[in-house]
């Protein structure tokens, strides 16, 4: 039997297993760094396996397993997935239902934890005849920007013993059409910056606006001077900033001494980034000036841009043809993945698993959000696919 042949059976094996174990996962939700069932149920799982190390308590809550290969060499490969939830009711009336008021899987993870750890199970029983290792990352936090869980496990060393030459991931998407894999070169997702604007004024009543310093009005012209940067940048380059948050005073008949201003800054290149820092500054500072406040602005870099390593794309194109699994283009979005921080470290493909089934069906972080989970095991092939080619080819030079 072919290698290929013998993935494809090991992952129509698994199928209902995988389906089990992220309905399990969607049931008890938890959030970024709070992981802690979840991380025990993939230890649980990794070490029935059979890997050959389980790592957990990595950066609190991660989990890195590494299944060494029956044809040893130095080379190793990674695979990760997230597996935080998200601050949401669910809406789905479904078995599996979030059983965590106020917590649910509303972006995926769960089928993420049960894709890879799918594929450990395919890979475990091709063992013998991959050239290298394969270590499984399950990172927590993926949804916290100024907390990121992939920063945390680089830190702890997830890419490390054995250093790993490439990572893998792969994401659910409804934009894609069921069961069509994404994989685009180049930038996929954008930088996903914060910041926060706090106007200094000075307060008094509201009868006497005369004698005040009105961080209102100072708050209001720098978000119609913030949305004009966007407008006026010269270039083609996509790009998003967006104010969403403005909180002033307390009372109807007071006027503060302070307004909050919050948002978020969205790019695909790093120039365009600065100049939008830059020109941002200078809004903030002459309109503050001009109207005799103060202002601190604090613009906290998050995620980079996603971009995915040409090399790796055509593993992930050879691996669909391999396995008949048919491979798209990514859907170019300005949504952050910190993903993108692995790949600033070793080359990286970040693939999506097409879950669309109706057009108008929920997208990420919707109450409904959900898909139908028989997709699982094709994504776990597709990973487990993807690793064994990588090990298989020559060593890539950057």
């Amino acid at each position: 039997m072919s290698i290929d042949a013998e993935i494809n059976r090991a992952a129509r094996g698994l199928s209902k297993t995988l389906i089990a174990i992220r309905r399990d996962i969607h049931q008890h939700p938890e959030l970024g760094f709070q992981e802690q069932r979840t991380s025990r149920k993939i230890v649980e799982i990794l070490k029935s396996v059979g890997l050959d190390r389980v790592q957990s308590g990595v950066a609190k809550t991660g989990v890195v397993g590494v299944l060494q290969g029956g044809r040893q060499t130095s080379r190793a490969v990674a695979l990760r997935a997230d597996m935080d939830a998200l601050p949401i009711t669910e809406a789905n009336q479904v078995s599996y239902k979030s059983q965590t008021p106020g917590v649910m899987h509303a972006c995926g993870h769960d089928g993420h934890v049960a894709v890879c750890l799918g594929a450990a199970m395919i890979l475990k029983k091709i063992q013998a005849r991959i050239p290298g290792a394969v270590k499984f990352i399950f990172q927590p936090a993926e949804e916290l920007i100024n907390r990121s869980g992939a920063r945390a496990m680089i830190r702890a060393g997830a890419l490390n013993d054995p250093d790993v030459e490439a990572i893998f991931g792969m994401h659910v998407s409804p934009k894609i059409h069921y069961g069509v894999i994404g994989a685009s070169a180049g930038p996929i997702m954008a930088a996903a910056d914060v910041f926060t604007i706090t106007v200094h004024g000075k307060g008094g009543h509201g009868a006497q606006p005369e004698n005040c310093t009105d961080p209102i009005l100072i708050a209001h012209q720098i978000y119609s001077g913030i949305q004009g940067i966007e407008r006026n940048l010269a270039g083609p380059d996509v790009r998003v900033i967006s104010v969403c948050s403005l909180h002033a005073g307390t009372a109807f008949n007071v006027i503060p001494s302070t307004a909050e201003i919050m948002g978020t800054v969205r790019t695909y290149d790093v120039r365009v980034q600065a100049e939008i820092i830059r020109r941002m500054r200078a809004v903030v500072k002459g309109i503050s000036g001009t109207h005799g406040g103060r202002c601190d602005l604090v613009y906290r870099k998050g995620h980079p841009a996603m971009c995915n390593d040409a090399r790796l794309v055509e593993i992930v194109r050879a691996a669909g043809r391999a396995l008949k699994v048919p491979v798209g283009a990514n859907i170019l979005t300005m949504g952050g993945e910190d993903f993108s921080l692995y790949t600033q470290k070793v080359p990286g493909a970040f693939m999506e698993l097409g879950v669309q089934k109706d057009p108008a069906q929920p997208a990420y972080h919707h109450c409904r959000f959900d898909f139908d989970d028989r997709i699982l095991s094709t994504g776990a092939a597709m990973l487990a696919r993807c690793a064994l080619l990588f090990l298989e080819q020559g060593s890539l030079e950057r």
